[in-house]
């Protein structure tokens, strides 16, 4: 069994674990305040670029990543679900332009088309820009809830779990391409994505550090 590939997969588990956190933290409060819908949004599309990869990686061949796969589309319909029903809630939106989806999206495709593991075919396209694609708006996936985390100065129990178990999340998939660059496959713009996602979720956990340090009831 490759190990390599179940690291993988666990990684994305976990954050769906995570995803489960912030489910619940929406359905206890009946509110989305504090949550920012953007970074649902880019999560989905790693999801959907995950889906157009696959079949041109050795991933095709794993079938705990299409159970994987299934788990990460179910939950984030739920979760687009949950922000529509809870939608006048929302009360802090992302007014700074550099941390909106519209302006993230066509920055992380853009360094796709130049960073990727494949080789380009007559017409400059390969399907390996989606692995690249998915990894950079993963890692700037978080920016939006950053901002809006930042705008209120504090992390509720549910979301700081959730944080948590991103995190750990990312450990895995650093561990992932740490093994593929010992294998030989040196691939150090995606390493450095996934080095870049983790400093962003220690940047919104030290808000929740503070916060705990102040006496707030959190983890």
């Amino acid at each position: 069994m490759d190990y390599i590939l179940i690291i993988f997969t666990l990684g994305y588990l976990v954050q769906h674990a995570g995803a489960y956190f912030l489910i619940k933290y929406i359905k206890e409060k009946k509110n989305i305040q504090g949550l920012a819908l953007e970074t649902q949004v880019m999560y989905f599309i790693g999801a959907v670029m995950r889906i157009l990869y696959i079949s041109d990686t050795r991933l095709i061949s794993f079938f705990l990543i299409w159970i994987e796969l299934v788990i990460s589309i179910v939950l984030s319909c739920y979760i687009f679900y949950l922000f529509h029903k809870f939608r006048h809630t929302r009360f802090h939106q992302i007014s700074n332009p550099y941390f909106s989806y519209q302006t993230i999206i066509p920055i992380c495709l853009i360094l796709s088309f130049f960073f990727h593991p494949g080789t380009k075919n007559e017409n400059y396209f390969t399907v390996q820009m989606f692995v690249s694609m998915s990894m950079f708006i993963e890692a700037c996936g978080l920016l939006p809830q950053i901002y809006v985390s930042k705008k209120i100065g504090s992390i509720e129990a549910d979301i700081s779990k959730y944080l948590v178990a991103m995190g750990f999340s990312r450990l895995l998939r650093l561990t992932f391409w740490v093994m593929n660059y010992l294998a030989g496959e040196k691939f150090v713009y995606l390493i450095l994505a996934d080095v870049i996602h983790t400093v962003i979720i220690a940047d919104i956990m030290f808000i929740w550090v503070k916060d705990k340090q102040k006496g707030a009831i959190l983890i």
